[in-house]
């Protein structure tokens, strides 16, 4: 965990360099790159180390505190902001709170609905049916606990499988698509078809 705060550390003072007030980047790109580079080097495989809190887990709301003062430094170089400036930084930067990103909106849910739709030939889709089907008392896995914290079960998701088709596939119906309005009402009143979409 220290890996990742100074892997964020190290993130936010190249981020300082890109941001100066007089030559640097404008708000508008600086935001941009902190959420679309930035974030995911931070949170980067955030489902194996960071654990949401829920009514069966804790969680690990310090550490995700000390993630959040990375994302304040971020938000005081996106907007210019002096240092003393208020906990709103980020709502200024147009940025989510970073437990909101984290745990409730974005990463950690978003890992545990893809993690629940694996196909069955994945060698994982066997482990996380089986950690969303119990949640055992000790020696836990983080599947466990995010699979429980969001109360999502592999087998509530449907199934479809893609449709096929060779190239020489064609319509089994026929499609006609008028050019104007008063075209589709003369086509529409000789169309004999039960069925017309």
């Amino acid at each position: 965990m220290n890996c990742v705060l100074c892997r964020g550390t190290k993130w936010v003072t190249q981020y300082h360099r890109l941001a100066k007030p007089s030559w640097g980047i404008s708000t508008k790109f600086m935001r941009w790159f902190y959420t679309t580079v930035s974030v995911p080097k931070l949170l980067y495989a955030a489902d194996l180390f960071l654990l949401p809190e829920s009514h069966v887990s804790k969680g690990m709301k310090g550490f995700i505190t000390r993630l959040a003062r990375i994302q304040r430094q971020a938000s005081i170089h996106i907007t210019g902001a002096l240092w003393s400036s208020p906990d709103t930084i980020d709502s200024c930067a147009d940025l989510l709170p970073f437990r909101l990103l984290v745990d409730k909106n974005k990463i950690l849910f978003s890992a545990a609905s893809r993690m629940a739709t694996l196909p069955s030939s994945h060698t994982l889709e066997k482990h996380v049916k089986r950690a969303a089907a119990r949640y055992f008392k000790c020696h836990r896995s983080p599947t466990h606990e995010i699979m429980h914290a969001y109360n999502i079960q592999p087998t509530n998701y449907e199934t479809i499988t893609p449709c096929k088709h060779s190239m020489k596939w064609t319509l089994s119906f026929q499609v006609q698509i008028p050019t104007s309005k008063e075209a589709t009402l003369v086509m529409m009143s000789m169309v004999q078809s039960k069925v017309v979409v």
